[in-house]
């Protein structure tokens, strides 16, 4: 060891300002520079090439080297500590004593400990300065990139790992951050060996102590792509609708939310609610299966029919919204909403079978600023229930426009469903029977029409009823209710020796579907000691359309004797009657009421009643209102017809 003079220490703190004066070596020299610590170069030492080799050998981490110098008029042995903090360029400070030597071989092994723990932390770390250019790069760095650190020290991280945008924004928070000196946090896509992956930077600053502007940038990145990829597709589940890849009731919100809040909105927002009327009856009948077909169908369609500034939601089962906003929008609805109307006049194919749609359109313009998305869409939704309550049993696509007269209904309407609740239990559910008379003017038969007695004296009966009880969820309780009351009604007149041979009743649909119909039937009759046949069920409209499932229902009720009947009207398809199990058909008012002034109607009602006659099976004809209409029916012997002109005696039963 080269002992030092106490005398070369004072030089040095005097030349320097300390005895541990900063070095550097440059790649293209073997010159070593000491420095003060806040200054320029103060003095150069010549270094034999293996010297200078050695520190060379130092790389990006903590290290330690040691070199033999003249200086002084001493020679002595220099302890350097230090890195390599460019692409050709060491530094680090030194000191030229014995205790030095252990203090440095202290300090480089605590470094060299320090060093291996920020070496294999989980995480990119890499240290910039305020220019962008590398100073640290760790082993998590390295395996990304597929570079080592001595490669990328002193390089710029903006051009290595950076698109031209992304290095841009970079540019813009460093310079920002060293201004501020404020940490922050902050995602960057950075390319990789893998591609290009997204990463979550928490930055912070560090100074060395080793001088008044040594201040680097200290990058802690994460790579968050798979959990931003988890993030998008939880976001998309939340806002796309499965089945057709529509957004959903949820996206449609926020997007309203977001117009809204510009006050240019009022006057150029506007939005359709459509409703698929009978969407319900197919999906039950065919299956949900089916029904997803049918609603992807419908959704592309009206796809087509959206041009720029239009989008389609689908936020419910059957219920679309289209959002129209521009300049136009207010213009451009009813023009959209009859277009969609003449769309659904084509016929939806499934199962090479032909079905045709009708939807209810309610049209809500924004035109008053501070409007929430919930109320806009409330205005639409009355709307399409009153274009609904308009095509009610008219198989017809109808448009309705908010007006502020909707909210008063439809808070009656809310009324009258609670209060229909209750009905049943209060007794408030009646019925009256009409007689069907034969072609000689005997009585054969009896129609039942449900009533319904409100307490503030209004009566709700017939179809109407039936369609409340239905939208309240009350179809099936009304439909037992009805074959309860209709087969003591026919005991009470088989006991009274009247001559009826039969009851009809009308049931509601959801009580075919989703009720047990045959059971219900059958202990009706049991109780009120009838013959099977004794009791005529009439099916509602659409029984062309049911699934195999339904009609193998209506064969088991059949074959307990009960015979079954399908409606014929002017708004349906006219029913299968070679291939659906039924025993007969009821004419509706609707076809009845055109009798006799109408030829056509004359002509299909006369050639549907001789093969009916042919194929003995039963004719029903509702709605018999006139003397004349009464006569046009005479010759047909086996059709029994209603209606006011025969209406038995006033009779109610509870």
């Amino acid at each position: 060891m080269i002992d030092l003079d106490d005398n070369v220490l004072s030089l040095m703190r005097v030349q320097f300002g300390t005895s541990s004066p900063r070095w550097k070596l440059d790649a293209d020299s073997d010159a070593l520079e000491l420095s003060p610590l806040t200054g320029p170069v103060a003095l150069t030492i010549a270094l034999r090439s293996g010297q200078a080799a050695r520190v060379r050998a130092i790389g990006g981490g903590t290290g330690a080297a040691t070199v033999d110098a003249h200086l002084y008029g001493q020679d002595l042995r220099l302890h350097l500590v230090g890195r390599k903090v460019d692409r050709g360029v060491w530094a680090g400070t030194c000191s030229p004593s014995v205790c030095s030597e252990s203090v440095a071989m202290d300090l480089a092994r605590g470094l060299s400990f320090a060093e291996t723990i920020l070496s294999e932390v989980n995480s990119l770390v890499v240290v910039l300065t305020r220019d962008g250019r590398i100073q640290r790069f760790n082993r998590v760095a390295e395996e990304l990139a597929g570079l080592k650190e001595e490669d990328v020290i002193g390089k710029s991280a903006w051009d290595l790992f950076m698109s031209e945008e992304e290095a841009k924004a970079s540019r813009q928070n460093i310079e920002a951050f060293f201004e501020s000196g404020d940490p922050y946090q902050v995602e960057r896509v950075v390319k990789t060996v893998k591609g290009p992956r997204l990463f979550l930077f928490r930055n912070k600053f560090v100074r060395t102590g080793a001088g008044e502007d040594e201040r680097f940038l200290v990058c802690s990145g994460v790579d968050i792509t798979e959990e931003r990829h988890a993030q998008q597709r939880l976001a998309k589940l939340a806002n796309v609708d499965c089945l057709t890849g529509l957004g959903n009731r949820n996206y449609l919100l926020e997007k309203l939310h977001a117009l809204l809040d510009d006050a240019d909105s009022v006057g150029a927002l506007a939005i359709l609610y459509v409703d698929l009327d009978n969407f319900k009856r197919i999906n039950d009948t065919l299956g949900h299966q089916d029904g997803d077909v049918l609603l992807t169908k419908v959704a592309r369609r009206l796809q087509r029919l959206l041009e720029s500034g239009q989008e389609l939601t689908r936020i419910s089962g059957d219920e679309f919204v289209i959002l129209l906003h521009g300049e136009f929008a207010h213009h451009i609805a009813s023009d959209l909403a009859n277009r969609i109307v003449k769309d659904f006049e084509l016929a939806y194919v499934l199962r090479t079978s032909n079905y045709r749609m009708r939807a209810s359109i309610g049209i809500a313009k924004h035109v008053k600023h501070g409007t929430s998305a919930f109320e806009l869409l409330k205005q639409a939704d009355l709307a399409m229930y009153a274009a609904k309550g308009e095509g009610k049993n008219r198989d017809v696509s109808v448009v309705r426009c908010f007006t502020p007269d909707l909210a008063d209904k439809a808070a009656q309407r809310v009324q009258i469903f609670q209060s229909l609740q209750y009905a049943f239990l209060r007794k408030e559910i009646l019925s009256r029977f009409d007689r069907f008379l034969s072609f000689d003017g005997r009585a054969r038969g009896l129609r039942l029409f449900p009533r319904w007695m409100r307490p503030d004296g209004a009566e709700i009966s017939g179809a109407d009823l039936v369609n409340l009880a239905e939208s309240a969820g009350f179809g099936v309780q009304l439909g037992e209710f009805q074959l309860a009351v209709a087969s003591k009604r026919l005991r009470a007149c088989k006991d009274e020796g009247l001559g009826i041979e039969y009851v009809s009743v009308t049931v509601p649909m959801s009580q075919v579907l989703d009720g047990d119909l045959a059971g219900c039937a059958f202990s009706c009759l049991r109780e009120s000691h009838l013959d099977p046949g004794a009791l005529r069920i009439v099916v509602p409209q659409g029984i062309d359309q049911a699934a195999q499932s339904v009609l193998d229902k209506l064969a088991a009720l059949r074959s307990t004797g009960v015979r079954v009947l399908a409606e014929m009207s002017g708004h349906s398809a006219f029913p299968n009657l070679g291939v659906l199990p039924i025993d007969g058909l009821c004419i509706t008012e609707d076809l009845t009421t055109r009798l006799p002034d109408d030829p056509v109607t004359c002509a299909i009602i006369r050639g549907v009643v001789h093969v009916c006659e042919e194929m003995n099976l039963d004719v029903l004809a509702y709605g018999v209102e006139r003397v004349d209409q009464r006569e046009w029916f005479k010759p047909f012997r086996h059709v029994d017809a209603q209606g006011s002109l025969l209406r038995e005696e006033a009779h109610e039963d509870q």
